[in-house]
């Protein structure tokens, strides 16, 4: 070993070896074998020799020493014994960047999750109200405009005309002041400048019935919170690939099913809950296996290209209505999008990690196999161990209880509900009012969908560089200040571009919550419980959601942004203290995730790979 690492390097490594898992089944001749056959390793998969145990028992005696080996889960520690190499080793020898990672990523974390925001932003376009008044006939009789048949037959409220009152038709032809204003007889006509057809205006949800879209929105997310805890439980249980699978069939189902089903309201609301579930986890599946093919150096960088791709998915959210304003057509474009994932889903792999973690070792040897051969590299001899060592996490308890198996673990998951929650509320906000905020709907998404762009690339290009903690913070304090900036901006009545760009940047800030939390959720949780995890996260947040509605269209439209200025800065202040996980291995037991981030000081801002990845 000193001959071939320098003794500076080995004696870090040594003071670290007690960090990293350890296993009595590696007292074999797999790396002796490894390195008979010449298999290339890297300098971390070396370092595990018998000098870390025989040092140990120079230097303490033997009472110390079983004391360290409870401490430490060393079941035998002597001059045999090695310390266990990890999935990073394993996917530095088959390729961590390789062309099987580079077609996952395009396919899946690209072009998947820009199709998943695409869907997701379009339905709440389909859901606007446009502008609209009672419909009177007659003037189709008569040579007057629009303007002017409105001054004879709709009374005013204010500058604006009622949007569900009319006069009499026997009352038209009396221009003195005993006309009575009635509700709405023949139905309403609505400004089509922007919008040929939504939801709102094919079902006159309108006047004494517009409170169905409330409703759509409030039991879309309540019924999606539970289905979403089912889609993740079944990422964790049955794995990764048929989570992944479920989404992309929601996804299809529902829209298909939400174009034809408006005239049945619960079965509409049941339709949009499939998406309202299948978001979130749809995300999370594919950048869990994304992060867990890839080396710890590279994890901010897939975490980029799944971020820009949402925000590319908003600004076609708004750039595709735009061409399709009929909402049938636009919904049918986001089902055919994600369809066609289906004939590149071959592409996507079961995770070998928590393959590991169920004790499935031939399917989880058959994956790296798979892997290997398309970087064109092989298998190496240890990777047998390492999913042995993984294997034993198989007896940990399984399931939503697991959250509560250690303070650490469920500490961090309510911080990032808090972080998620807040999140999406201040990001669907301006979505939800975009047709009070601005003149053209469809400007201000494509608008809020480049600012995300932006930040999603600012946030994670100082989250690899200063850890994940610090531009959390940072973005949640830019959130609460550009809500009040909007706050003030609505005070002082200064609308049309001032609040589009006031709202971009608002978007702007607000989105390194959503990037920061969606990383730091996969790498704080541990594999046998990534998938359980995050989809509680996102239900607790769908709950949030559910009072979406009628916090953006609070009748003062000031207030929401006092609320969600509020919100963010206790976001701010509790995503300090989730534990730096940049540069960190992955946990992948129980076990790792209750231990990891002990002993990191607090105000740490610049974040340094554990000695065996200093030179990696």
């Amino acid at each position: 070993m000193e001959k071939d690492v320098q003794n500076g390097e080995l004696q870090a490594l040594q003071v670290t070896s007690a960090d990293t898992q350890y296993d009595s089944s590696c007292c074999d001749t797999g790396l002796q074998s490894a390195a008979s056959q010449a298999v290339p390793m890297s300098a971390r998969a070396v370092v595990f020799s018998s000098s870390l145990c025989a040092g140990m028992e120079k230097d303490i005696g033997n009472g110390e020493l079983q004391a360290l080996e409870k401490r430490t889960g060393i079941s035998e520690c002597n001059t045999k014994t090695k310390a266990s190499p990890a999935f990073e080793e394993v996917l530095d020898a088959i390729g961590s960047r390789g062309k099987f990672q580079i077609r996952l990523n395009i396919v899946f974390v690209c072009f998947a999750s820009c199709f998943d925001l695409m869907s997701v932003n379009m339905f709440y376009l389909a859901m606007q109200t446009p502008d609209h008044w009672c419909y009177v006939p007659g003037r189709e009789l008569s040579n007057l405009s629009v303007e002017q048949w409105k001054n004879l037959t709709i009374p005013r409220e204010g500058a604006s005309f009622s949007k569900c009152l009319m006069y009499n038709l026997s009352d038209v032809a009396d221009s003195g002041g005993s006309r009575e204003p009635v509700k709405c007889q023949h139905g309403w006509e609505y400004d089509d400048t922007w919008f040929s057809l939504t939801v709102t205006s094919q079902m006159n949800w309108v006047c004494d019935n517009q409170q169905s879209v409330n409703d759509v929105l409030f039991y879309s997310q309540i019924i999606g919170v539970a289905l979403g805890l089912l889609f993740g439980y079944i990422g964790d249980m049955y794995g990764r690939r048929p989570q992944q699978l479920l989404c992309l069939s929601a996804h299809v189902v529902s829209r298909v099913l939400v174009v034809l089903s408006p005239h049945v309201l619960a079965l509409f609301i049941l339709a949009e809950s499939l998406v309202s579930a299948a978001a979130g986890p749809m995300i999370e599946s594919v950048l869990s296996v994304g992060l867990e093919l890839t080396d710890i150096k590279h994890r901010t960088a897939v975490n980029r290209y799944a971020c820009c791709s949402m925000a590319v998915g908003m600004m076609l959210a708004g750039l595709v209505p735009w061409a399709l304003p009929n909402w049938n057509y636009s919904l049918s474009f986001a089902a055919l999008s994600c369809f066609i994932l289906f004939f590149f889903f071959s592409w996507f792999p079961e995770s070998p990690r928590w393959l590991a973690c169920r004790g499935r070792e031939q399917e989880a040897l058959a994956v790296l196999r798979r892997i290997a051969a398309t970087n064109g590299s092989t298998v190496p001899p240890f990777a047998l161990q390492v999913i042995q060592t993984v294997g034993k996490s198989k007896t940990d308890r399984r399931g939503f209880l697991s959250i509560f198996s250690s303070w650490n673990v469920f500490r961090n998951t309510v911080i990032l509900i808090v972080a998620r929650s807040v999140h999406l509320l201040t990001m669907y906000s301006p979505v939800i009012a975009v047709t009070r905020l601005s003149a053209n709907p469809f400007l201000g998404i494509v608008a809020q969908g480049a600012a995300k762009f932006t930040a999603y690339y600012l946030v994670n290009y100082f989250g690899a560089r200063f850890g994940r903690r610090w531009p959390g913070v940072a973005s949640a304090l830019l959130a609460a200040m550009a809500c009040l900036l909007i706050f003030y901006l609505l005070s002082a009545h200064i609308a049309g571009a001032g609040i589009v760009m006031a709202t971009m940047l608002m978007q702007f800030s607000t989105i390194g919550n959503l990037g920061m939390a969606n990383l730091q959720s996969i790498e704080l949780h541990p594999t046998c419980l990534r998938q359980i995890a995050t989809s509680v996260e996102w239900a607790v947040a769908g709950i949030a959601m559910s009072s979406l509605p009628y916090l953006a269209l609070m009748d003062d439209k000031r207030l929401p942004f006092a609320i969600l200025a509020a919100l963010n800065l206790v976001v701010a202040f509790s995503v300090s203290f989730l534990p730096e996980s940049a540069l960190q291995r992955l946990p992948e037991t129980l076990r790792d995730g209750a231990v990891f981030g002990r002993g990191q000081p607090y105000w740490s801002w610049k974040p340094k790979p554990t000695p065996e990845y200093a030179k990696g």
